[in-house]
Order: structure tokens, then sequence, then C-alpha cells
């Protein structure tokens, strides 16, 4: 029987010699890494935000929703104003007899046809402007209430007077003009609401009340002694003692 023990397995490294360190990861793995960090931190933030609420959400998600509804609305309002430049021009522009909107829209349509003629835009392009110019100054007036809008609104009333006023027959210009004039103030009842002539005034209360000053006095109040009498051994004591 071999009762003999094998030796351990000896170590042949130097004692000097150091541990290598195990090779940095390539660089696309510390690409893949990080980009996973932050898609997790990104849906995280996504999670967060009905929570939190706008206040509280990621500036990223704010900037990125603030661009998307910008582009949205671009987007709408230029296919707003293509869509409606094409029905624009291909809608006959003819008298719709004598009623009150043909004595007010045709004069703007024959204004418009007149002076455009020697400009690079046709007039179904500049009447649809005006219409756009109007109708989008009217809701952000009466919805908004912006001062740009209604300083808008204000213009455009002003021109389409105008141009009624000159393109209108001249036995029929003060007619045509007025209905103008009541048929804009009529809107601008919506579009104008809140505007008031009166100047506004700010009152301010100035109290004029000087510091009562500060005395502190220096006094110190020692109270009298709680033991008024003490005996040793049958003796008074007393302070001379």
């Amino acid at each position: 029987m071999n009762n003999t023990v094998p030796f351990p397995k000896q170590d042949r490294r130097d004692d000097n010699e150091q541990p290598t360190a195990p090779p940095p990861p390539a660089g696309w793995v510390r690409f893949a890494d990080r980009a996973v960090d932050w898609a997790g931190d990104c849906i995280e933030d996504i999670l967060d935000a009905p929570t939190f609420g706008w206040r509280g959400m990621a500036t990223w998600l704010k900037i990125f929703i603030i661009l998307t509804g910008t582009v949205l609305i671009l987007w709408a309002a230029w296919w707003g104003i293509t869509a409606l430049i094409g029905a624009v021009r291909a809608a006959e522009w003819q008298s719709q007899g004598t009623g009150l909107i043909a004595t007010m829209h045709q004069p703007v349509w024959d204004y418009l046809q007149t002076h455009t003629a020697e400009l690079p835009v046709s007039a179904t392009t500049v009447y649809a402007a005006w219409q756009l110019f109007g109708t989008a100054s009217f809701i952000a007036s009466w919805w908004l209430r912006a001062t740009g809008a209604r300083l808008t609104w204000t213009a455009w009333g002003a021109a389409t007077t105008g141009m009624i006023w000159a393109a209108s027959p001249a036995t029929g210009r003060t007619i045509a003009a007025g209905l103008a004039v009541l048929t804009w103030a009529a809107a601008s009842t919506f579009a104008l609401c809140g505007v008031s002539l009166r100047s506004s005034s700010s009152v301010h209360v100035h109290n004029d009340v000087q510091p009562t000053p500060v005395q502190v006095r220096s006094d110190i109040h020692v109270p009298q002694p709680l033991v008024g009498r003490v005996e040793i051994n049958g003796r008074d004591l007393r302070s001379v003692d």
C-alpha cells in the first residue's frame, strides 16, 4: 500500500511578478453599455413624467415635447395656408348679385385684382392671404386675447374698409363703407372683448414708520436667599464666621 502524500503544486510565478489585469472591453462593448444605460434612463424619465407632471418632468423631455409641438403646429399652419390658397385659386370669383355680402366682398376683390396686375403675385393669392389674416387675427383675438392679434384685427378692419371705399361706386361708396364698419364693429364685440379705454392706475401706500429704539437695561436683580437661618452644632452661622 502506497502511503506517500503528494506534494502540493508550487506556484512557479515569481514573487515580484504582478498579476496581469484583464484586457479592457472593446470600444463597441463600452458604447453598447452606455447606450443601454442611456435608453434605460430615458424610459424611466418617460414613465415618471405622468407622476411628476410638467414641473418635475425631465428637461430633455420638455424640450422634445416643445419642439415636436412646434413642428406639428407649423406643419398644420402650412398645410392650412396651402389648402386655402388652392381653394381660392380654384374658385371662380364672380359677382354674387346685389346682396350684403357681395356689397362688401366684391369691392375688395375688384381692388386687389386692379392693383396686383403689375405685381409678381396673383389677385387670388392676395385675396386668400387677406381672408387668412382676418380669420386668424379674429380667432387669436377672441381666444388668446393677445395684444398683437388685436392690433392685427384692427389694421385688417381698417384696410378692408379702405379697399371697399376705394373700389365701390361713387354713388354707393358711403353705404358700402358703412356696412363694412358695422360688420367689423359687430365682430369686434367678440374679438376685442375685455378691452377698456380707461387708464389703469395703481395705488402705492408708503408707511413712513420710524423704527422704535430698543433700550437694554443692564440691571441685575438677585433674588433673596431662601435660607434665612443656618444652625450648626447649636450655633448660629453668621457672615462674620
